[in-house]
């Protein structure tokens, strides 16, 4: 007995329903572990927190065997409650002797996050808080905000949230906007027209260039997850998808991968590919040609030129569009020696996947760039910055003249990424700070965001057949594969983004940490077809792997069951991790500044933000007060601030916007300062509410500062 491993499917995330037949299951797929029979139950709950991926210590689960009571064509199903090593051997005991129809043991759990303080909170939470508060007194900081500071949640999904660029805002580190890599194109020459429409790629070099905002990205890389491969927004998961690349950029998803052996005698490529022998201005590094010797050499294609030159001058405009725009690194003005020998051959370049290839480029650099100390981001960051636009309805702009495309067979038509085009004349907008985005974000809501920007029925935009002929490879489970880069892919995650039925996803399939962490300039002559062979393969049997879902997408399921999970699995708004300044000078912190969502109108934007300014101000003054008098005058403006918010946009997200330790203080001062005060006024005087003096250059100070 002691030999035997049993399979225990663990099915989590679901419905429970009962009917003729007894208890069935509806939701996501089980995750599997092995087991001895003689497991205990201990044994068993830390197998399945630690397949879960949940913390033993803020996390309780409760489990439940779905037992056959009644066997052929009679079956009953009933739920046994495993709560201890008798009711785990029971299960166990029987399954091996035959009592039921299959030998594996179905397991129902049901999670929910310990409640600190209560009956449930452990021992060592129980530590923190008074280890926390016991801090706190001896500081002697009296009514100060950090007072009231908690235990932080340990959340499901979070495992790197420690090293993850938004533990260092929560801690109030100032981040900065990441630097974006980005690098000129070649100038165009209608001769490279019929060879580049044939490689996959002309839909990129139709949208052209496009003008990057920093701040926006900032604020997405604060909310992406290395470990899931998706942004966590207060509606849900969403990422960029295979769909999103072939729809907006017009690159090919079936294909080969985009992989091959770094071992190359490279200046033979170069002199064969580009037509040139390369000199020592031409290397960036070993295996890496400068874009400034590309731009000199290939900068214009000459009058009167042989196929074979404009074929060169084609090698050389694709090598930059890699290193500008599609595969842009950290190296600076330099572009990847690697992509030679795919586009050596002009009429093969289309059989690559490109698609695929920036994805995985895409989420490794999202990866990297979401670690805490990290200060730039490259690889396809237009990208990303069309998909922000067309999905989150974000920091968009607004076209003033849109460049006609003119007569162009329907093959080549731009994809829909086109519409964002540098090409347009596009109205001026207003620079908006890192800050903004990232309430905008923290305020965004279910009815903002586009989930199906795709539909034929929402876009009028005609879109060329290689946009939408690999429709059938966008929920595919495979790897994404870009030379030493393997990335996982999960669409399972995301399913609403396809208008099908969303489901609490199975835990992450994630990319092992070594290749996570590989580096090309670890492995500078590495045959990367051959090293990763294991993914290279899960890759060419992509088509078993298309997920199978054909239920539509279910609001109310999602609702109830999806966000359900999802609020205690992950950080959802930020604004409830930041802790306000309590210098009175300077009454909020650079994590805060704060520009509001959607007000009343535009006029009344500035209104908000400076009552919501003066708020915080004054609920930092009332903390700091020193008489009676200050910390009434200090109320009545902090009460008189709210009621012009309240007045210019909606009072329900007032609290929310202030934090609740701001509006908690502000309850406080206000029950101290409610008992009347009693004086005797002299006949004849009419009494007026004492309040300081302001000195009139300070005020000035602070109107010019708003």
């Amino acid at each position: 007995m002691d030999s035997t491993i049993i399979p225990i499917f663990l099915y989590h995330g679901g419905s429970i329903l009962e009917g003729p037949n007894g208890y069935t299951y509806d939701g996501p797929r089980p995750s599997v572990i092995h087991v001895n029979p003689n497991i205990t139950f201990e044994q068993l709950k830390s197998k399945i927190f630690s397949t879960m991926g949940w913390s033993e210590e803020m996390t309780n689960v409760e489990i439940s065997a779905r037992w056959q009571a009644a066997r052929g064509g009679n079956s009953h199903f009933m739920l046994i409650p495993i709560v201890d090593n008798p009711s785990l051997k029971s299960v166990v005991t029987n399954t091996l002797e035959g009592k039921i129809e299959w030998s594996v043991i179905e397991l129902y759990l049901e999670s929910s996050q310990k409640k600190f303080g209560g009956a449930g909170c452990s021992a060592n939470a129980a530590e923190i808080v008074e280890d926390a508060r016991a801090s706190s007194s001896s500081t002697g900081s009296g009514a100060d905000l950090s007072d009231s500071r908690v235990v932080p949640p340990v959340y499901p999904l979070l495992t790197m949230q420690l090293t993850h660029r938004s533990q260092g805002l929560f801690e109030g580190e100032k981040l900065e906007e990441l630097f974006i890599r980005q690098h000129k194109l070649l100038k165009w020459d209608d001769r490279y027209k019929q060879y580049i429409q044939d490689t996959g790629l002309y839909g990129i070099v139709q949208i052209g260039s496009i003008k990057v905002d920093a701040a926006l990205i900032s604020a997405l890389v604060e909310r992406w997850r290395q470990e899931t491969h998706t942004f966590h927004l207060p509606v849900g998961e969403m990422t960029v998808t295979l769909e999103d690349v072939a729809i907006l950029l017009g690159l090919p998803v079936n294909g080969d991968p985009i992989t091959y052996s770094s071992d190359e005698n490279w200046d033979q490529w170069v002199k064969d590919c580009l037509g040139v022998s390369p000199d020592e201005k031409a290397w960036a590094k070993k295996s890496a040609l400068s874009l400034r010797w590309l731009r000199d050499k290939f900068g214009s294609l000459p009058v009167g030129a042989s196929e074979d030159t404009i074929q060169c001058y084609v090698r050389a405009y694709l090598l930059v569009l890699f290193g500008s725009m599609l595969f842009t690194d950290l190296s600076g003005d330099s572009v990847s020696c690697l992509y030679l020998p795919l586009i050596a051959d002009l009429g093969r370049v289309r059989s690559y996947s490109w698609a695929s290839g920036g994805l995985a480029f895409l989420y490794k650099e999202l990866c990297r760039a979401s670690k805490r100390n990290c200060k730039q981001l490259a690889g396809p960051v237009f990208l990303l910055q069309i998909w922000a636009w067309e999905r989150l309805r974000i920091g968009s702009r607004k076209v003033e003249k849109l460049k006609p495309i003119g007569k162009v067979s329907p093959d080549y038509l731009p994809p829909l990424g086109y519409k964002w085009s540098t090409h347009h004349t596009w109205k001026i907008k207003r620079g908006y700070s890192l800050s903004y985005y990232r309430n905008k974000i923290d305020m965004l809501k279910d009815e903002n965001v586009a989930w199906t920007p795709y539909d034929t029925r929402s876009t009028q935009q005609v879109l060329p057949p290689i946009c939408t002929n690999d429709s059938g490879l966008w929920m595919i489970t495979a790897p994404l594969l870009h030379f030493w880069i393997v990335e996982t892919y999960h669409p399972e995650r995301v399913m609403r983004q396809f208008g099908r039925y969303q489901t609490v996803p199975p835990p992450t399939r994630a990319t092992i940490g070594s290749l996570h962490s590989s580096e090309k300039r670890a492995r500078p002559r590495e045959n990367w077809i051959a090293y990763h062979s294991k993914y290279v393969d899960e890759w060419f049997k992509r088509n078993d792997t298309i997920m199978r879902e054909e239920r539509a997408y279910d609001l109310t399921m999602y609702n109830t069951v999806y966000m359900k999970w999802y609020r205690n699995a992950t950080i959802v708004c930020f604004s409830r991790h930041l802790t306000p300044s309590t210098d009175p000078d300077s009454p909020l912190s650079d994590t805060q500044e704060l520009l509001l969502v959607e007000p009343k109108s535009r006029s009344s934007s500035r209104v908000a933000e400076m009552a919501l300014d003066l708020a915080r101000s004054a609920a930092v003054k009332m903390q700091n007060a020193t008489s009676k008098e200050c910390r009434l005058f200090a109320q009545e403006m902090f009460e008189g601030c709210k009621g012009i918010f309240s007045e210019v946009d909606d009072p329900g997200r007032l609290d929310a916007l202030l934090g609740e330790k701001v509006v908690a203080l502000g309850s406080v001062q206000a029950a101290d300062s409610a008992e009347p005060v009693e004086t005797e006024p002299q006949a004849g005087v009419e009494t007026t509410p004492s309040c300081p003096q302001v000195d009139p250059s300070r005020s000035k100070s602070r109107r010019k500062r708003i």
